[in-house]
């Protein structure tokens, strides 16, 4: 709180369980001396925590545990939300996804989508900055309910970061939701007709 009071900060996390005052409490407080951005964390199994932090006022919620480029994604769009823009963010090029070619254009360069690709992609964007699961990408893709020991559709992703992203071992476009599915950040690739 102090800090708060002392200095600028662009958005804080959160956690509901910390030592001393509750994560709620502190957001709480928080949206009510200042205008930054909440985004809470908490734990898998509780939705009664992640309704209270949003009814005080969090502006969005990520349940533990979780990949850090999720949290970064979930960090842009409640930024830009807010109206804030990272300096980092532009020095992550953005893709554009032309519909008419099914293609994708990074600068110069067109990266061309079989139709299971294209529609991948377009699934991940329609999303707007949530999870498509495993199981909703095998019966839209595949035409087959989802089975966690086939690995189909994780290695169809790997197929598809060789083709997009610049360094598939940690990719920006297509980002894993450890132990649902995959996402793509909003904004990093923008729809053209």
């Amino acid at each position: 709180m102090n800090l708060i009071q002392e200095e600028n900060f662009d958005l804080a996390t959160v956690d509901v369980i910390m030592p001393g005052e509750s994560g709620i409490e502190l957001t709480k407080w928080i949206k009510a001396n200042s205008h930054i951005p909440v985004i809470m964390l908490t734990s898998l199994d509780d939705s009664i925590d992640t309704v209270v932090g949003l009814e005080v006022g969090a502006d969005d919620y990520i349940s533990k545990p979780f990949d850090p480029r999720v949290l970064l994604a979930r960090i842009n769009a409640v930024l830009r939300r807010s109206g804030v823009e990272l300096a980092y963010e532009a020095k992550v090029s953005r893709l554009q996804l032309k519909s008419r070619e099914r293609c994708l254009i990074s600068g110069q360069k067109k990266i061309f989508l079989n139709a299971r690709e294209y529609r991948f992609i377009k699934m991940l964007i329609d999303a707007k900055n949530d999870s498509v699961s495993r199981e909703t990408l095998s019966l839209e893709l595949l035409g087959k309910e989802w089975n966690p020991a086939d690995r189909t559709i994780d290695n169809f992703v790997a197929r598809l970061r060789q083709k997009v992203e610049v360094n598939p071992s940690t990719p920006q476009y297509i980002i894993t939701v450890r132990q649902v599915g995959y996402m793509v950040p909003e904004g990093s690739i923008l729809i053209e007709p």
